[in-house]
C-alpha cells in the first residue's frame, strides 16, 4: 500500500471524504412547467451545483449525494414524497402483525455504461423517441433522460477542468501525473466508452452516486480491461490494486461518519466468482486481487460475497475463508450458485445466461445488473401458526393424524401468503406514485418503455418475499408431530391448552419439549421432513397470480431492523416453546441451544430443507463458532471441507461469527470494555455494542459450535 492510499484511508476513516450536499436554489417560475419538466430541470441543476472533491491525492472523483430537494437515486428514495409517506406509516410498523414496509435494492448496469458510455445511452433514448413518437408523455419522459445524461457529462467536464487546475498547484510529480490523468479521463468518460482499466474504474466511480447500492460483478466487467492492460504492460498489479482501493474508499466515504451505518457492513455489497455464461467458474486473478485490495483497508464498507459453484476449486474457498477469519471487520459472506440458479430459473423465468449474472447487494439481497428486487417486504410467517392453533383450535382437536393437522395449518399459511401479497401490492402502489428521473439510465427497461423505473418501466426485476420466523414454524409443526402423534406424550387438546395459558401450569411439558424436542437443525427425520413439507407448500402456493406477474423467490433476513421482535411482540405462545411476546427467529439457522447435535447436523438440516429451491432469495444462515476452532490451522482445514460439503449438499448461504458467549453477555453489560467486538448479524456486520437489544439478544442465543 503506497502513501497516497494511506492518506486517503486516514481521511476516509475520519469522515473527511464525505461530500456535504450543496443546497440548490430553484427558480419559482419552474412551477409554470409540467411536473416532470420541473423535476427534470431541478435534478439537472442540482447535479451541476454539487461540489467535486478533488484532493492532491485523488485519482478519481464524482462522489455526491441527493438532499431530498429533488427526486434522487432509486435506493435511498431521497425526495420521493410518496415513498416518504409510506415510510412514515409502515416502516417498522406492521400491518395486522403480518407485513411491514422496507427499502428496495437495485444495481446499475455499470458494464453497459463503461462499454458504451452515456453517448451510447443517448442513442438508445433517441431510438426510443422514434418508437414512442406519437406518445407525448413518453417523449417528455425520454427528454428528461437526455437532459440527465448531458448533466452528468457536463459535471465530468467540470471535474476535468478542476483536476487540471489542481495539477498546477502541486509540486509532487506523481500527484501531478495522477491529476492530469484524471482530467484527461473525465474529458472522455463516462461520456464515451472506456478503453483501459483506469477509465473503466473512473467511469464506475463517477456514475455510482446516481444509483449507489451495489457495484455488481466487478471481477467480470472490469476483467477484460485488466487483462488487456496487464498483458500489454500498461498496468501493474500494484497500480490496479491502488485504483480498486480508492474505489472502495469512495464506497465507505459515501456514508456520513455521523450515521450508524458508517460502521455497518451492509452497504455497497457485491459479489465475486460464480458461474459464467459458458458454464465455467468465474473466479479469476482479478477476483483475488479485489479481495486482497479490500482486506488491506481498515474500513467496514463494502462487504463482499463469494459465489461458490461446483467448479470452484477448494483452494479458492480456503483462500476466502482464510481472508474471512483474519478480517477484523467481518466483510465476507458465502453464497451457493447451485440452488440459487435453480430457483432463479424455476421461479422467475430467467434463462441460465441471465441468472448467472446475479449479484448480492445490501444485507444479502440479490438482483441482476440493471435490475431491482421487488416486493421485499418482511412478513410474519409465524402468524399462520398462531391462527391454526388458536382460531382453528377445534378443527385441530378433531384431527386424527398429523396430515390432517398439517392440512389445516397449510390453509392458514396460504391465507396469510395471499393477505401478505395484498398488503405488498398496496406498498408497491404507493411507491409507484413517485416518478424517479435519476436512476433510469442505469437500469434495464425504462428507456425502452419510456417510463420511470418506479412506474412500470423496469423489465429486469426479481420478486422477493421475506418470511420471518421459518424455523419457529418448522419447530412448532415438528413438536406437534413428535409429541402428539409419533410419541403420543400429550393430546393436541393439552398442547393447545398449554399455549392458551402461555405455558403456565405446564412447566414440566415446556421443559420436556425444550429438552427432548425434535427441533430443526439436528438432522433428524422428523424436523427435516416437516421443513421439506413446509417449503413444498410454499412452492405449491407460489404462482404468477400475484401483482408482479412472476413467481416469488423467498428469503429470511431482517436487514438492519428488528422485525422479528416487532412480529413476536404481538404473537401468542407457539408449540416450539416460545412464550407470548417473545421475538421470533430469523434466518434459517437455529438458536437457544436447540441445535444439540453439532455444526454438521445443523448444516445438514439447512442443506436438506429446501429441495425445491424456494429459499433462493436473500437467505441467511448464521453460524457461531468457537474462536479456537477457526484460529487453529488443523481445525480450519476441516472447516473448509465442512463448508464445501455443506454447499455440495445444497446449502444456500453461510456467514460466520466466532466469539465466546461470555464476551457477548459481558459486552451487553459493560459495552465500554468491548468497543471492538464485531459480529455478523443478518447479512451484514456491525460492532456488537451498536446493535439494538433485540439483535444483541438474538446473537447471544445462537448456539456456539465447537466441532
Amino acid at each position: 500500500m503506497n502513501e497516497r492510499i494511506k492518506k486517503l484511508i486516514e481521511r476516509t476513516v475520519k469522515g473527511e471524504m464525505w461530500v456535504e450536499p450543496v443546497k440548490t436554489e430553484y427558480n419559482r417560475t419552474d412551477l409554470f412547467l409540467s411536473p416532470i419538466k420541473m423535476s427534470a430541470k431541478r435534478v439537472c441543476e442540482y447535479i451541476l451545483n454539487q461540489e467535486l472533491l478533488i484532493l492532491e491525492e485523488s485519482c478519481f472523483t464524482g462522489l455526491m449525494r441527493f438532499d431530498g430537494s429533488v427526486e434522487g437515486d432509486i435506493f435511498s428514495k431521497s425526495g420521493h414524497k410518496n415513498d416518504d409517506i409510506a415510510m412514515q406509516n409502515f416502516y417498522n410498523k406492521p400491518v395486522d402483525n403480518l407485513m411491514t414496509f422496507e427499502f428496495q435494492h437495485s444495481v446499475g448496469n455499470f458494464k453497459k455504461i463503461i462499454n458504451r458510455g452515456l453517448a451510447g445511452i443517448k442513442d438508445d433514448i433517441e431510438k426510443s423517441k422514434q418508437a414512442h413518437k406519437s406518445d407525448a408523455s413518453a417523449l417528455e419522459f425520454l427528454q428528461t433522460q437526455t437532459d440527465l445524461c448531458d448533466s452528468i457529462i457536463q459535471r465530468a467536464h467540470i471535474g476535468a477542468k478542476k483536476a487540471i487546475e489542481k495539477a498546477t498547484e502541486t509540486e509532487k510529480q506523481d500527484y501531478k501525473e495522477n491529476l492530469i490523468r484524471l482530467s484527461n479521463g473525465l474529458k472522455k468518460v463516462p461520456e464515451q466508452p472506456a478503453e483501459n482499466f483506469y477509465e473503466a474504474v473512473l467511469s464506475l466511480y463517477f456514475c455510482y452516486p446516481f444509483i449507489p447500492d451495489s457495484i455488481g460483478l466487478i471481477d467480470r466487467y472490469l476483467y477484460p480491461f485488466y487483462k488487456k492492460d496487464i498483458m500489454n504492460g500498461k498496468l501493474t498489479e500494484e497500480k490496479a490494486k491502488e485504483y480498486l482501493q480508492e474505489l472502495f474508499l469512495m464506497l465507505q466515504a459515501r456514508i456520513n461518519k455521523a450515521s450508524d451505518r458508517f460502521y455497518r457492513g451492509g452497504e455497497s455489497h457485491f459479489c465475486i466468482g460464480g458461474y459464467l455464461e459458458n458454464g465455467e467458474d468465474g473466479f479469476n486473478e482479478l477476483s483475488k486481487l479485489i479481495v486482497e485490495s479490500l482486506m488491506e483497508l481498515p474500513t467496514w464498507i463494502p462487504q463482499i460475497s463469494l459465489r461458490w459453484t461446483e467448479k470452484t476449486p477448494r483452494e479458492v474457498l480456503k483462500f476466502m475463508l482464510d481472508c474471512e477469519r483474519h478480517d477484523p471487520n467481518k466483510r465476507i459472506a458465502f453464497v451457493n450458485d447451485e440452488p440459487r440458479l435453480k430457483g432463479l430459473m424455476e421461479y422467475t423465468g430467467l434463462s441460465y445466461e441471465e441468472a448467472v449474472n446475479y449479484t448480492m447487494m445490501g444485507c444479502n439481497e440479490l438482483a441482476l445488473p440493471g435490475g431491482m428486487v421487488f416486493g421485499f417486504d418482511p412478513f410474519n410467517i409465524v402468524r399462520s401458526v398462531e391462527n391454526a392453533f388458536y382460531k382453528r383450535a377445534d378443527d385441530l382437536i378433531n384431527a386424527h393424524s398429523f396430515d390432517e393437522v398439517y392440512n389445516i395449518y397449510e390453509q392458514e399459511l396460504f391465507a396469510d401468503l395471499w393477505a401478505a401479497e395484498k398488503i405488498g401490492k398496496g406498498f408497491q402502489d404507493i411507491r409507484r406514485r413517485d416518478c424517479n428521473l435519476v436512476s433510469n439510465i442505469f437500469l434495464e427497461g425504462p428507456i425502452e418503455n419510456a417510463k420511470s423505473c418506479t412506474q412500470g418501466g423496469l423489465t429486469r426485476y426479481i420478486p422477493v418475499g421475506l418470511p420471518i420466523g421459518l424455523s419457529n414454524v418448522i419447530d412448532s409443526l415438528s413438536i406437534t408431530k413428535q409429541f402428539v402423534f409419533d410419541e403420543k406424550i400429550i393430546t393436541i387438546r393439552e398442547l393447545i391448552e398449554a399455549l392458551k395459558n402461555n405455558w403456565q401450569g405446564y412447566e414440566d411439558l415446556h421443559s420436556l419439549i425444550l429438552k427432548k424436542g425434535n427441533f430443526f437443525g439436528n438432522d433428524d427425520d422428523c424436523s427435516n421432513e416437516v421443513a421439506k413439507r413446509l417449503f413444498a407448500s410454499i412452492g405449491e402456493w407460489n404462482n404468477t397470480e400475484n401483482y408482479l406477474g412472476k413467481k416469488w423467490v423467498f428469503g429470511n433476513l431482517i436487514g438492519y431492523n428488528e422485525h422479528h421482535k416487532f412480529f413476536g411482540s404481538a404473537l401468542k405462545a407457539t408449540p416450539d416453546g416460545r412464550f407470548a411476546g417473545d421475538a421470533t427467529n430469523f434466518g434459517i439457522g437455529q438458536s437457544q441451544g436447540k441445535d444439540r447435535n453439532g455444526l454438521t447436523a445443523l448444516l445438514n438440516s439447512v442443506a436438506k430443507c429446501d429441495p425445491e429451491a424456494v429459499l433462493t432469495g436473500p437467505s441467511v444462515t448464521n453460524v457461531l463458532i468457537d474462536e479456537k476452532l477457526i484460529r487453529d490451522d488443523d481445525n480450519f482445514e476441516k472447516l473448509v471441507d465442512l463448508f464445501q460439503t455443506y454447499f455440495q449438499n445444497g446449502g444456500t448461504h453461510f456467514q460466520l461469527t466466532y466469539v465466546s458467549k461470555e464476551d457477548l453477555i459481558n459486552a451487553k453489560k459493560t459495552p465500554e470494555e468491548y468497543k471492538n467486538l464485531r459480529v455478523r448479524v443478518s447479512g451484514f456486520s456491525d460492532y456488537f455494542i451498536f446493535l439494538n437489544d433485540a439483535l444483541q439478544d438474538e446473537i447471544i442465543t445462537r448456539t456456539k459450535h465447537t466441532q
